[in-house]
């Protein structure tokens, strides 16, 4: 039966076809400051499919939200997608406020005035108020919300993303700052020590008044910690920062004992003259307990966590080796490395891929294993220790895709229940651009990467019963590394599920903390000598760009796999290398070689050189030269390339515009500030929302080597002109886009792009010709893992009906930034 409220709703709205009278109208579930549950919606089931891909169809987002003044949906209004066709039913949710199987939900809120209320929406990725978008808690940390507009009057609300079911409430919230006490990166602390204390503070702007800058001071410290009063960046209306905050000991102040420490914080800015206080409680735990500790990511400035098992009879005069160890998805690191029982040579140290859920070990996920690792190398007797990767699930497959990128950090990898990759686990969607999509995140492409993972002994654990990951998996991995050469050990448990135990007593998880990988790792020790013999395959230089003494700096075609294989002679005297698409490579002396050899010479790819390793070797066509060390500043380098996701990195800035029409700007900043919500949460990131006239030529010094991204186009971003080089191919102004000698017209165009600032580090476009581009980028999957975004795209409205269909043009830049000598992928 139709429920009253949404009967209502359904005859109000003009009808497609002829319909009697419309009964008076119910009146709306009101918000009148007091905490509201939504019950009533109006559902659709899905008629797009998802999927990991860079452009997607979303039949719903085309029809009621890009446009503005756009139509609500009607009950029994039919909507029709790549996939199907539904209709728009009635939905009444249960006692608790939970609506499942459903891709879309539309409700309606009356508010007796214009306010700033916390929609907590649990268990969906996206809620649209009045058409601007939010993150909600897909993945259900226990978030408590974000605050978003309400206007006084009807309030259209919209719900995509469910993960299974999603419960939607309004709460009441103080406008002004809001501390959010859900949400803090702290780390355990350690009786006898007493170093500096990094923390991650999640400050919202619950109002529409900008805050121009945030101040920060410590008013109590525990007896042990101070912090000079600092200032942090502004808030846009509504938006959010992950603040960093670093606390210094006192002199001579330690930790005696076991318990809590307090502290309390005041931040205040907002220009009500109102300040926020909040009190951290930290636990002391003994020194040989595990700790989970902090640290500050060179990605964006963020505090991220990690944990460590120390050895058990810590001794600092003895070495010891290392275990990095990935959780699986939803594992936190503390709980990954409480999954083993203390060894006696051996650190287990978590990184925790910057979320539990995170990258799946990809992208910003893998980089924040490699962060975790260079200060775990700073433990007590782990200098020049043996690495060795292991994981479960999830982390099973980051220790694949870790190690096939990069197979010269790690003496062995032990996977347990690990899947592959995205193609071969899940699938990703087919598309009329797929390889190209693929190569812009050819790192997850582990099965063209064997020829690295050969090189590593590996011990693969899997449960024959195993219902998340197959076994097939692990059985694949298994006989395609031996149909390379290599001899992995392995064993399948009978009967066992995902997460198993054995039938002792013994402490920590038998599938994690399974016996026979320590014994593989306790068989190994790290060899100083560089081997004689290479065989490497990378991606690109960006993932991996040395493989112990042989460096690349420049493929010859970007998008495309890169390998070396090189030998020496017995003598050690004489090297010979043949490449594929390198253009750019280097030499270091290998060490621990013995004899030390004087190397006099050596042949690349047929041609002779006299050995020199301060120079580069550069491929022209099929002739190689010797030239300076280290590649132009204004050409691609291992440090400063695409593609797109690149760009999120370098303590990046988002830059909206301010000279576009009051729509305009609008748009661009709720896109941004969408963008900025999406890496905080799924990456526990710190993303600065700035406006494009708060950069001028004369502060450019002060963003040297920073990430830059622009926001809208060039007619209304003033900062286009100043972070753009002129020569750069692409650009995208209102109402049109132009790439080289390529032009396009209309008001929905959408860019993406990335290149070199002459000031140091990328500047991405995120750019569009028209508002409802800014509107429809909602459906892009910039931070999820397995979707690839190349050096540029230049696509229209039509993705929305046609995925890939409406991209125009798409592909990798040269070494110089400019477009390459072969055709681009091209739509129409």
């Amino acid at each position: 039966m139709l429920p009253l409220l949404l009967l209502g709703l359904a005859l109000q709205e003009a009808s497609p076809v002829p319909a009697p009278a419309p009964a008076p109208a119910p009146q709306l579930p009101r918000y009148a400051g007091a905490e509201l549950l939504l019950r009533e919606y109006l559902v659709l089931a899905a008629v797009d499919a998802r999927g990991r891909r860079p452009f997607r169809p979303d039949a719903v987002l085309a029809r009621h939200l890009v446009r503005a003044g756009s139509p609500a949906p009607q009950f029994g209004q039919r909507v029709r997608g790549e996939t199907g066709e539904a209709e728009w039913s009635a939905r009444t949710a249960g006692e608790d406020g939970r609506v499942g199987d459903v891709a879309w939900a539309y409700a309606r809120v009356e508010s007796d005035a214009a306010r700033v209320v916390l929609a907590r929406l649990a268990g969906a990725s996206t809620l649209f108020v009045n058409g601007e978008p939010h993150t909600g808690d897909l993945y259900g940390y226990g978030f408590g919300g974000v605050p978003v507009a309400l206007v006084e009057g009807p309030n259209e609300l919209f719900v995509t993303g469910v993960r299974g079911a999603f419960r939607l409430d309004l709460a009441p919230c103080e406008e002004g700052l809001l501390v959010a006490d859900w949400d803090v990166t702290a780390p355990t602390l350690t009786v006898g020590e007493a170093g500096r204390l990094d923390l991650g503070l999640l400050v919202w702007n619950a109002s529409l008044a900008p805050v121009p800058e945030l101040a920060v001071e410590l008013l109590e410290g525990g007896g042990a910690f101070e912090m000079a009063p600092r200032k942090e960046p502004g808030l846009v209306p509504l938006g959010q920062l992950k603040l960093a905050l670093f606390l210094s000991p006192h002199r001579g102040a330690r930790l005696e004992r076991p318990g809590e420490l307090v502290l309390r914080l005041r931040i205040s800015g907002h220009p009500d003259g109102r300040a926020v206080e909040h009190s951290l409680k930290l636990s002391v735990r003994p020194p040989d307990a595990l700790a989970v500790r902090t640290r500050v990511s060179e990605l964006d400035g963020s505090v991220q966590e990690y944990a460590v098992l120390p050895p058990r009879g810590l001794a600092r005069e003895r070495s010891y080796g290392i275990v990095l160890s990935l959780h699986g998805a939803g594992v936190g690191c503390a709980g990954q490395a409480g999954s083993y029982a203390p060894k006696e040579d051996f650190w287990i140290v978590a990184p925790t891929n910057r979320r539990p859920f995170g990258f799946d070990w990809q992208d910003w996920g893998r980089l924040d294993a490699y962060e975790t690792l260079a200060v775990a190398r700073h433990l007590p007797g782990t200098w020049q220790a043996p690495v060795f990767l292991t994981g479960h699930s999830m982390g099973g497959h980051g220790t694949w895709h870790l190690a096939a990128n990069d197979p010269d950090t790690f003496a062995a990898i032990a996977p347990s229940a690990g899947w592959r990759s995205f193609d071969s686990y899940g699938g990703r969607p087919e598309g009329a651009r797929r390889e190209l999509w693929h190569a812009a995140d050819a790192a997850s492409r582990t099965e063209e990467l064997l020829a690295n993972l050969a090189q590593l002994p590996t011990y693969v654990l899997h449960g024959e019963a195993d219902d998340n990951v197959p076994a097939s998996e692990g059985h694949a991995m298994v006989a395609a590394l031996r149909a390379a050469g290599a001899e992995p050990r392995s064993h399948f448990e009978p009967g066992a599920g995902h997460w198993w135990d054995d039938a002792s007593d013994a402490p920590g998880a038998a599938c994690l903390d399974w016996p026979g990988f320590f014994e593989l790792f306790r068989g190994l020790s790290a060899s100083s000598a560089a081997p004689r013999a290479l065989d490497w395959t990378s991606v690109d230089p960006g993932v991996d760009a040395q493989h112990h003494w042989v460096s690349v700096e420049q493929p010859q075609r970007y998008g495309a796999l890169f390998r070396v294989r090189a030998r020496a002679s017995a003598d050690g005297r004489r090297l010979e290398l043949a490449t594929d698409n390198v253009r750019r490579l280097a030499l270091t002396r290998p060490r621990g070689w013995e004899p030390e050899p004087p190397i006099e010479a050596f042949q690349l790819d047929g041609q002779a050189f006299a050995a020199d390793f301060g120079a580069d070797y550069l491929r022209v066509g099929e002739r190689w030269s010797v030239v300076p060390r280290g590649a132009d500043d204004e050409e691609k380098s291992a440090q400063r390339s695409g593609p797109l996701k690149r760009a999120f990195g370098r303590e990046f800035w988002l830059l909206v515009p301010t000279m576009g029409t009051a729509e305009e700007n609008a748009a661009a900043l709720q896109r941004a500030r969408h963008d900025a919500e999406t890496w905080w949460y799924r990456g526990n990131g710190v993303a600065v929302i700035k406006e494009d006239r708060q950069l001028s030529a004369t502060s450019l010094a002060y963003t040297i080597g920073r990430n830059l991204i622009l926001y809208g186009n060039a007619t209304i971003n003033c900062a286009w002109s100043l972070v753009v080089p002129p020569e750069y191919p692409l650009e995208i102004r209102r109402g049109q886009a132009r790439l080289g000698a390529r032009e396009w017209e209309g008001e929905a165009l959408g860019a993406l792009a990335v290149g070199a600032r002459r000031e140091g580090g990328l500047f991405a476009v995120l750019g569009s010709s028209g508002p409802e581009a800014d509107r429809a980028a909602v459906s892009l999957a910039l931070f999820v893992s397995g979707v690839g975004y190349p050096d540029y795209v230049v696509y229209g409205p039509e993705v929305l009906a046609q995925g890939d269909g409406g991209v125009r043009a798409a592909g990798f830049l040269d070494h110089r930034w400019q477009l390459a000598a072969e055709p681009e992928a091209r739509g129409r």
